[in-house]
């Protein structure tokens, strides 16, 4: 199918694809909204922190909305989806794939995977659900993308409950770039806010669970 000017082969199985097969979108929304503020700012780079299997990055991509794309991805069926999708959409020179973790700390951490009917779901820690467990690579972006420095950037992380992680290993560079960012939390909400209000970013939307913070003031609403 082909959705927002990117194309995708589903899998009815799984729980996102049958979404975007069945009613045609999937968090269209979210990806407007996102997409608006690359018209509002030039960014240098989107980092996307929990791809799946390239919804953001391939329409962030396909619609030449910024120059360079970061793709976080530790579930290796999604890394598997990913790759196909990025090369359907002719993005392997403007996509870089991470095939492991984002967190707090470099180590390895235990990843549970969830079903294959929802591989979206799968998440860091211990599992009571009786998923398969797998160890995987984990590193902070602050080591990752320590070359970004003085520049716009846009964020997606969807990461299940492991924000806080992912936050707080992403430090130094939202101190020093100006970022945009879009973040599921269902959890601790007031605390990842206070973390963020606390090195200058602004809650200025929310869209289901995905809370958008800035430290642009052109990006800023009242």
């Amino acid at each position: 199918m082909r959705f927002i000017g990117a194309e995708f082969t589903m899998q009815p199985s799984n729980y996102i694809d049958r979404r975007m097969w069945a009613e045609g979108a999937y968090e269209k929304e979210q990806l407007a909204y996102m997409l608006e503020q690359t018209k509002k700012q030039r960014f240098d780079a989107f980092i996307d922190v929990g791809t799946n299997f390239g919804l953001y990055s391939c329409i962030f991509g396909a619609n030449k909305a910024v120059p360079t794309i970061h793709s976080f991805e530790c579930d290796p069926r999604n890394i598997f989806h990913l790759h196909g999708h990025l090369r359907m959409n002719d993005l392997m020179n403007t996509v870089t794939v991470h095939p492991y973790a984002v967190g707090d700390e470099e180590s390895t951490i235990t990843f549970q995977m969830a079903s294959k009917k929802s591989t979206g779901h799968s998440y860091v820690g211990a599992s009571t659900e009786g998923f398969e467990a797998i160890t995987v690579e984990q590193k902070p972006l602050d080591t990752v993308l320590k070359h970004y420095t003085g520049k716009h950037l846009i964020f997606k992380i969807d990461v299940e409950g492991y924000e806080e992680a992912v936050l707080e290993g992403m430090r130094a560079i939202l101190e020093n770039n100006a970022c945009f960012l879009q973040i599921e939390i269902v959890d601790n909400m007031d605390k990842q806010i206070e973390m963020l209000a606390s090195i200058g970013y602004k809650n200025i939307h929310k869209l289901g669970n995905d809370w958008y913070f800035t430290n642009i003031p052109a990006c800023e609403e009242t």
